[in-house]
């Protein structure tokens, strides 16, 4: 686990980042270590900063990988549907088989749905092949081609029958019943009239209606067939008497019936009868009819044997128009308007399908062999099974031609978001705008660092993804591997000098981080590299992490020269655990007047454990604590008294402020030499005499001699200032 907490300009509250996804800024610090020095000479780099605009290609490369990605994750996520298991119960060589093992995102949907639609005569042939192929694999196909026979001629009976029955109860023949019936009460209507105009009043009520009419007619046949089958009806001539009472006829009788037969012979009388014969006639037929006779019962239970499905239709049809007729005849016996005459529909096609597969059946069995005859039999039914099984899975095929026709848009997608062209674009205007710069920059580094004894220079090395690489060679031998024929101090001084010149492409002066930058590297750069970490301090941080105290205190002179402001630390591995920051450097590295501070504060622990009666405790770390102001003391015999002319770590003797030793006096040197006696006196290592052992010194005396080295190096430097 990680946490870097870090400000951003003048903010007042630090931001912290714990190592989870990416953050904006510490992604901008630039890092130079061992092993990045060693990608500088033999990998290929890539311009990490680059001037504003540039970055764009990077930009956009990151989005075509992302897009990409996100598309590759979708196109994944596109499982195929159960088409394989769907294959395996399709037999093969059929449209059907060969659809779906060729589908594409070519495939139209129109050809899955024509393949999957079954018309009602696709249907009924399927039926037909497969009763025929049980046909041909029959025992005795003579016994089973008689008994065909004989049912086709029934169902063709019962063909007949439904088309009477349809043709009786038809829409034309009630139409031309009901206008029968009103034509009759059309002439019922004018047949009154006349009778009104014909009998005077006085007569029986209903003379000249319908049933007075058949009496009449029942009259005629008694007249003409018993009575007086010689003389015209109505007999009315000598001594006739009255058919009907028996009585003589006289003068008023005899015009009575002369005129009642006028009556019954005239024009409408005679049509209002022809309408109603008509009319009964046409009643008669449906009075009569027999809709379903037990034969046509027993035919439907063969028909069952053939297609139950059509049997069940036509017993439903049979139904229909018994209740069509009952109805009809419900209607006409109340001379009512009919209420509820179901419609029949068609039944006649579906029968005459049944006997067309009989016909069909029959036909396979009479001609050729069996075997013959079963092979194209048996592939028509494979094609019409294959197209069944499509039909019932229609939706696991059409999903599969989507999926490969979105696979097919992802790969469009996909090739879409290659990076090639932006690279291509990038590199050139790289090129153009940064290449040369970074050249002249990487010579400049060179330069500042001393570095000339071998041509090098800083050439680009092709690019991808958006990315213009460089690398570092050898002028006169690009070919050649740098690491195989330089030091490594030489190679860490290149790898530095090209460090720097990238960091000259960049607008962002963010942090960089180096890691110890002069491992390995000669003595006779370390200065130059220490002046030019300082140089770069002026304008961006720069944070350095070294183990060479000499590397530290060269680096922190020259930032002294060039006034820039430090912060020290060093890392220390204690017994709770290791990388325990203190704000700080180490003892060895410190001036004298933090080492004078780190006593202070060392005393007071010494303090508190002498408080707490801890005396072994407490002169065990007043042992110690005189060995570090006994260091101290000869720190500022350098720093301080000899003005920091000559001090250990440094090469050089500072031969400018020779002239501040001139004030140095007898009483200065004897400060020096009592206070290095005394301390000398109680480090470990100096064995006390068993007889008079001294005590050692309390806090308060121990503290008086921290206060000697302060005033003494006070005293000094106000005297020279």
């Amino acid at each position: 686990m990680v946490a870097i907490k870090y400000r951003v300009g003048d903010e007042a509250e630090p931001r912290e980042w714990a190592g989870g996804g990416e953050d904006e800024f510490v992604s901008r610090v630039s890092v130079f270590d061992a092993q990045s020095a060693t990608v500088y000479l033999t990998e290929r780099t890539d311009v990490a900063f680059r001037p504003f605009g540039l970055d764009l290609f990077d930009k956009l490369v990151q989005a075509c990988k992302a897009i990409r990605a996100q598309l590759d994750g979708e196109r994944r996520s596109l499982t195929p549907s159960g088409i394989v298991e769907l294959q395996g119960r399709v037999a093969e060589g059929t449209s059907v088989a060969r659809l779906l093992s060729n589908i594409t995102s070519l495939t139209k949907r129109e050809t899955v749905h024509s393949l999957c639609t079954l018309s009602d005569d696709d249907t009924a042939r399927l039926v037909q092949l497969e009763r025929s192929l049980l046909d041909l694999q029959a025992r005795d196909p003579d016994k089973l081609l008689r008994e065909l026979s004989l049912r086709l001629g029934r169902v063709q009976g019962l063909s007949k029958h439904v088309q009477d029955v349809g043709k009786a109860l038809s829409a034309e023949s009630v139409d031309s019943i009901l206008k029968t019936r009103t034509e009759g009460r059309s002439k019922r209507d004018e047949a009154a009239k006349i009778r009104e105009r014909t009998f005077r009043e006085g007569l029986l009520d209903g003379t000249g209606s319908e049933r007075w009419g058949d009496l009449w007619e029942a009259a005629r046949r008694f007249s003409l067939e018993r009575a007086y089958p010689d003389e015209p009806f109505p007999a009315t001539q000598g001594g006739s008497r009255c058919v009907l009472c028996q009585q003589a006829l006289d003068q008023e009788a005899r015009q009575r019936l002369d005129a009642f037969e006028a009556f019954v012979r005239s024009t409408a009388e005679k049509e209002l009868q022809d309408v109603r014969n008509r009319f009964a006639n046409m009643r008669r037929v449906f009075v009569d009819l027999d809709v379903r006779p037990e034969s046509i019962t027993e035919t439907l239970e063969e028909l069952k044997i053939e297609n139950e499905v059509v049997a069940e239709a036509v017993s439903d049809w049979l139904a229909r128009a018994e209740d069509r007729r009952h109805a009809v005849v419900g209607g006409l016996n109340e001379d009512e308007e009919l209420a509820d005459c179901p419609d029949l529909g068609d039944i006649e096609g579906r029968v005459d399908g049944i006997i067309r597969e009989m016909r069909e059946r029959i036909r396979t069995l009479r001609e050729g062999s069996a075997e013959v005859a079963r092979v194209p039999l048996n592939a028509e039914a494979q094609e019409l099974r294959a197209r069944r099984v499509l039909a019932a899975h229609k939706e696991v095929v059409l999903a599969e031609v989507d999926r490969k026709r979105r696979l097919a848009a992802y790969g469009l997608c996909i090739d879409d978001t290659r990076t090639q062209a932006i690279t291509r674009k990038s590199s050139a205007v790289t090129r153009e705008v940064v290449t040369q710069k970074l050249k002249e920059s990487f010579k400049d580094e060179l330069s500042r660092l001393g570095f000339g004894h071998i041509e090098v220079e800083l050439t680009d090395a092709g690019g991808a993804e958006g990315v213009l690489y460089h690398k570092v060679v050898l002028s006169r031998a690009p070919g050649v591997e740098l690491p195989k024929v330089v030091s490594e101090g030489e190679q860490r001084c290149l790898s530095i000098a090209a460090f720097f010149a990238e960091l000259s492409t960049a607008e962002d002066p963010s942090a960089i981080v180096f890691d110890d930058p002069v491992s390995s590297l000669d003595y006779r750069w370390r200065e130059a590299v220490a002046k030019r970490l300082a140089e770069e301090a002026k304008v961006r941080q720069v944070v350095v992490f070294t183990h060479d105290v000499v590397f530290l205190l060269a680096l922190k002179g020259l930032a002294d020269d060039l006034d820039v402001q430090q912060a020290d630390q060093h890392v220390r591995h204690l017994s709770n655990g290791a990388g325990v920051c203190v704000d700080e450097l180490p003892w060895v590295a410190l001036k004298v007047r933090r080492r004078i501070g780190h006593l202070k504060q060392r005393l007071q622990a010494a303090e508190q454990l002498h408080r707490q009666g801890h005396k072994t405790a407490y002169e065990t770390e007043a042992s110690l604590i005189y060995g570090l102001l006994r260091e101290a003391w000869e720190r500022g015999l350098e720093e301080v008294l000899l003005a920091g002319v000559v001090e250990r770590f440094r090469p050089g003797v500072q031969t400018q402020q020779v002239g501040l030793l001139a004030d140095v006096g007898r009483d200065d040197c004897k400060a020096v030499e009592r206070a290095m006696t005394k301390c000398s006196k109680w480090l470990p290592g100096h064995d006390q005499a068993a007889a008079a052992p001294d005590e050692m010194p309390g806090p308060a005396e121990l503290g008086a001699d921290i206060e000697s080295l302060e005033a003494w190096v006070k005293e000094i430097n106000s005297r020279r200032s």
